[in-house]
């Protein structure tokens, strides 16, 4: 069905019980929090929606379990076993690929409906919760995979790019954890939205057998490489504890000073500070948003470290990369092309230190319009990519 069809069926079809669970009160016909501001309908209906959904003002739920490894914690909306779910925040969405449609404006939906799915969207009135667990008195936490940002790992970027730097550590798990299915509703990137699957007017849940990471002593370093990545003097770079960043011991110059060198633990939001967040997929992440433009030492190949603080953090570290436990987790090939539409092909290897416990990436960046590299000659862009 066309979703001009759909948008016509939406207004043709009278207000009673047409969702097959309306009656019995788990879908009701009118919103709970009308009186509420915040979520005050209006706005683009966005993707062919079936009217305007309301703005997302709100933080994001935990849909993906976490683990808390050193016993510090983030805080999260909802209550674990409590779900809340408002039909301010509900979208049908068909199965036959057509556009998802918002439902919250109250609007009839069509009767019958064609087959498909419901959701309830993040950062709306909703919430739910999925399982999280401290970890820190069960003996030292040995990370399984590491999952680098898939647009560091397959594209190149530009002096005047925005980079996004993502790191999701993950467990697996021999007991499982309690997760929640999400479905794709509109928008991709900064403008991507995701909801809860739901069913009789409850999420859809199911035991999963990963989780992610949270270690309150994470770190995160920017170095510019006065040689090209490939280059193998770099092997003589040593990693200084104290001051969290690489340094040279045989005096060449190989790396400069950082460019951004900050922990979780010291706190804050924005360009100038390191945090986790909880992303719209409702998973925690590690993520911070590089402003090329504005933070640079030139054109180049630059290193940008994870790492574990083991000097610094006030925090007891029960989170460590293992050699023969830890691996890096190969990037996802279609995510990559969505999220690097600033680079021009080429991408980088992630390596993991397991002395010091960190991982490392060396990101190309290229002079827009130009294209020379570190000190020594101008990169081709192909480098130390991978396909899988």
């Amino acid at each position: 069905m066309s979703t001009s069809a759909l948008r016509g069926l939406l207004v043709a079809v009278p207000v009673v019980c047409l969702l097959a669970t309306a009656c019995d009160g788990n879908f009701p016909l009118q919103p709970k929090h009308t009186d509420s501001p915040s979520f005050a309908q209006g706005g683009g209906g966005g993707g062919g929606g079936g009217g305007g959904k309301p703005p997302t003002t709100a933080g994001n739920n935990l849909s993906f379990p976490v683990i808390w490894s050193d016993g510090v914690t983030k805080a999260l909306r909802g209550t674990y076993g409590t779900p809340d779910l408002n039909f301010l925040d509900l979208w049908y969405v068909p199965s036959d690929g057509t556009f998802p449609i918002y439902l919250g404006d109250g609007t009839p939906p069509p009767n019958p409906l064609p087959p498909g799915d419901y959701a309830y969207q993040q950062q709306g009135p909703s919430t739910w919760q999925a399982e999280s667990a401290d970890w820190s008195s069960s003996g030292p936490l040995d990370v399984r995979w590491i999952d680098w940002g898939d647009n560091l790992e397959s594209v190149d970027w530009y002096t005047r790019s925005m980079v996004r730097t993502e790191v999701v550590l993950i467990q697996d798990l021999a007991t499982p954890m309690l997760g929640y299915e999400m479905l794709h509703l509109e928008g991709w990137g900064i403008d991507e939205l995701w909801g809860v699957k739901a069913a009789g007017g409850a999420p859809v849940s199911y035991p999963s057998l990963q989780a992610t990471v949270y270690s309150g002593c994470a770190r995160l370093a920017i170095q510019r490489l006065n040689v090209l990545r490939e280059d193998p003097a770099l092997v003589a770079l040593t990693w200084d504890p104290t001051t969290s960043s690489w340094t040279d011991p045989t005096g060449a110059s190989l790396i400069n000073a950082p460019i951004f060198n900050k922990a979780v633990y010291e706190g804050g939001d924005g360009p100038g500070y390191y945090s986790a967040e909880i992303n719209v997929k409702g998973k925690v992440i590690y993520g911070y948003t590089w402003n090329v433009r504005s933070l640079n030492d030139g054109a180049g190949d630059y290193r940008v470290t994870f790492s574990l603080d083991t000097a610094n953090c006030p925090y007891n570290l029960n989170t460590f990369f293992v050699d023969g436990v830890t691996e890096i987790l190969p990037p996802a090939e279609e995510e990559a092309v969505t999220e690097g539409d600033d680079g021009s092909g080429g991408g980088a290897v992630p390596e993991i230190d397991f002395t010091n416990d960190l991982t490392y990436i060396d990101v190309r960046i290229l002079q827009r319009g130009g294209g020379a590299g570190g000190g020594s000659g101008k990169p081709t862009g192909g480098g130390k990519g991978k396909n899988n």
